[in-house]
């Protein structure tokens, strides 16, 4: 059979056609009138070259809505994109490897060769809402194996809220000393974050447990915007000898009210998600848990000083709402920052680095008021 060298040479005069596959010229053009100018803009262009729709009104709203522009999708500092390029173009050559190194797996990870024996095959299915006594099988069955882990949870999940299932992490990570890695999607990764805070934990503090965020694929259009997919993988591995894998999302809508399901997989299918995690952490990002730390604290210190602005009068219920406010701020930094704030009617301290621009008293209608003031850093 001629090669398509061959066939130019002999006067046929274009490529042979392609077989069919995923990709689509006319889709990726499309896309690129949506991101460009809209819905609108996706409509006209299909209309324009007979196309039939190939994104449901859901697809095309969420694109439409996520795509970053070019000003507004810079990459992190000392995270470069491993596909980047100088005119961002899409037309451009990606290479397959990356010059950077990926993320060790700090915390230590099982040692498997390859073919190694990881146990009798065995599959569970669990199902939610279920039948009989265990209507909640999927949630019951989850929290048990990670109750059962002893050396390591490695975890990938697209929504993570249940604080039922985090506590059983914790405490593996606090009495067991299990080893957790956790890869949450970046959409939802905020969500994670809240449900911490309002439990008081520290992500800093948890020495045995390293958490990052991932996304799906990237697909950067001529003008330099790009579209962000998500992660949809959820799959847990305990041990490197079992697995946990379904529909079932870490949130309590799933536990309690969706339809969801999971199968536990042990034996020689487990490492094949061994080594798509390994694959999908070298994929993740770091989060900066002490400039998220630090950011949490400005924002109360902000307030503090904004309540002291907006207070007429020195009441003993402003002083206990900067109390109150000075204690959330630094509670968590007791062990690394000792400094104080007190208020009275005749004085306003504050810590050594930090000092008053204007008298923080003045004399209104013949009382003491708080003057508007701001707190500047030495």
């Amino acid at each position: 059979m001629a090669n398509p060298s061959q066939c130019l040479e002999e006067g046929a005069g274009r490529w042979p056609p392609r077989p069919p596959g995923p990709y689509s010229e006319a889709q990726r053009l499309a896309l690129e009138e949506l991101v460009a100018g809209g819905p609108e803009a996706l409509r006209a262009f299909l209309r324009r070259e007979q196309l039939p729709p190939f994104l449901s009104e859901p697809e095309v709203q969420a694109i439409a809505r996520g795509a970053l522009p070019p000003a507004a999708a810079p990459e992190p500092a000392g995270e470069p994109s491993l596909g980047a390029s100088l005119d961002a173009s899409s037309l451009t050559y990606f290479p397959e490897r990356s010059d950077l190194e990926p993320p060790a797996l700090e915390l230590g990870w099982p040692g498997f060769a390859s073919g190694a024996f990881r146990g009798l095959t065995r599959v569970e299915a669990h199902f939610q809402p279920g039948c009989g006594e265990s209507i909640y099988g999927c949630k019951e069955a989850v929290r048990r194996q990670i109750r059962s882990a002893r050396q390591m949870i490695a975890l990938v999940m697209d929504s993570f809220t249940d604080t039922d299932i985090f506590k059983d992490l914790l405490e593996a990570c606090s009495q067991r000393q299990v080893k957790a890695y956790i890869l949450l999607d970046q959409s939802s990764f905020s969500h994670f974050l809240k449900m911490c805070k309002d439990l008081g934990v520290d992500l800093e503090q948890e020495k045995l447990m390293r958490i990052r965020n991932i996304t799906g694929k990237t697909y950067y259009t001529r003008s330099g915007a790009k579209i962000v997919g998500k992660v949809r993988e959820k799959f847990m591995l305990i041990d490197g000898i079992r697995v946990t894998t379904g529909s079932y999302s870490f949130t309590w809508t799933d536990g309690k009210l969706n339809s969801s399901n999971i199968l536990i997989l042990s034996g020689p299918a487990v490492a094949h998600f061994d080594l798509e995690f390994r694959i999908l952490y070298a994929r993740s990002k770091p989060i900066n848990l002490k400039e998220l730390s630090s950011c949490k604290k400005n924002k109360v210190l902000d307030q503090l000083v904004r309540i002291t602005v907006a207070s007429r009068d020195l009441t003993r219920e402003n002083f206990l709402r900067m109390e109150f406010l000075y204690l959330r701020a630094f509670v968590g930094n007791l062990k690394r920052k000792r400094s104080w704030l007190h208020a009275s009617r005749e004085a306003f301290y504050v810590s050594n680095n930090a000092m008053h621009a204007s008298p923080p008293l003045t004399k209104r209608n013949g009382s003491l008021v708080m003057r508007p003031h701001w707190i500047i850093e030495r």
